[in-house]
């Protein structure tokens, strides 16, 4: 299982800046298909000017989120903050289609939670990269003190 764990940090390590770029790109599609809508004279919802936006979201969020998933779990980071993190991108990515076809209100959250995507691929990114000895390092154990018998 060292050999998987391993791997998986590796594809992890790459893998996640990978993912901030693409969000990045995600951005200046929605961006430009906006500003195209409004350009052209056109509502949003009449013309295809997001329809790249949507493609690529739809890689992100639904078999991207789903492979970012496998490979955090098969990399069980031994940091317990971004072992958590990296658990938690691939659900944030899939809750990111959600927001994006919900009512008004709540569809208001897509670009919120888009950011916060963007700042937590940051982190994992700058973590990787940073400190790559973190991603190969096993959790470490903690020496249990020995309990004092009651005076009695």
């Amino acid at each position: 299982m060292a050999g998987v764990r391993r791997v998986s940090r590796s594809i992890l390590r790459y893998f996640v800046p990978l993912y901030g770029v693409l969000l990045i790109v995600q951005v200046f599609l929605a961006g430009e298909g906006i500003f195209g809508a409004r350009d052209k004279g056109q509502l949003i919802e009449d013309t295809k000017t997001l329809d790249p936006h949507r493609a690529l979201g739809f890689f992100l969020t639904m078999p991207g989120a789903l492979l970012l998933l496998i490979v955090a779990l098969l990399a069980w980071l031994p940091n317990k903050r971004q072992r958590t993190i990296s658990l938690v991108l691939p659900v944030l990515l899939f809750v990111q289609m959600i927001l994006a076809g919900a009512g008004r209100w709540v569809a208001a959250f897509h670009p919120v939670n888009a950011f916060l995507l963007l700042g937590l691929v940051g982190y994992l990114s700058w973590q990787f990269w940073r400190a790559p000895e973190t991603l190969t390092q096993e959790s470490p154990t903690r020496e249990e003190a020995p309990v004092a018998e009651p005076a009695l």
